[in-house]
């Protein structure tokens, strides 16, 4: 396939540059599964899930547990990702009928060369590539606070008996418990 670009007007053959764009074969291996129907499962991800209608030429993400504000995050910067790629029409992203769910179209190319689903294919796994770092990061994070707050070092706990007691301690007396039992006493 040659491109020809042409400099000015003006231009004599000369000053026509012609660029051979030799197509490039990739190769990418992801995780995917193919239902009954048609449609691929992509379940790479950590922690959504992608399906291809290749039908209907329709992208629907699904939280992999439970939906929270992360989840929804990751999904819209999923699409919107694939909306700046050029590859989901901006106007068609929805919820999905399921709850949690979000869905996009994704149009035909015009270029009867290239497949839309393999384009499709191609930035999702660019896109799960790019989240990994962040997501296993994320993850590591989440592993030390937990194992600090479980099994903490000696300088950051203390043995059972190693703190005195006193007889007053903190802002509740405990001769007066049954007042903060009741809601009596938070305005004095």
């Amino acid at each position: 396939m040659s491109v020809k670009i042409k400099i000015d007007s003006d231009a004599t053959e000369e000053e026509v540059a012609e660029i051979n764009a030799h197509s490039e074969h990739v190769q990418i291996s992801i995780h995917a599964r193919k239902t009954l129907d048609g449609k691929i499962m992509i379940l790479e991800h950590k922690l959504i899930d992608i399906i291809l209608d290749t039908k209907n030429q329709k992208i629907i993400t699904f939280p992999k547990e439970e939906l929270s504000d992360e989840i929804y995050s990751i999904q819209s910067s999923y699409f919107k990702y694939l909306v700046n790629e050029g590859v989901v029409l901006p106007d068609s992203i929805r919820s999905g009928n399921i709850f949690g769910s979000l869905e996009g179209v994704y149009p035909d190319a015009t270029d009867e060369n290239v497949s839309a689903t393999q384009i499709v294919l191609y930035s999702t796994k660019k896109f799960i590539e790019a989240q990994a770092p962040h997501l296993e990061m994320q993850e590591f994070i989440e592993n030390e606070i937990e194992e600090y707050m479980v099994d903490p070092t000696p300088e950051d706990s203390t043995e059972l008996g190693e703190v005195p007691e006193e007889p007053k301690k903190g802002s509740i007396t405990p001769s007066r418990i049954r007042r903060y039992l009741s809601g009596y006493g938070y305005y004095e």
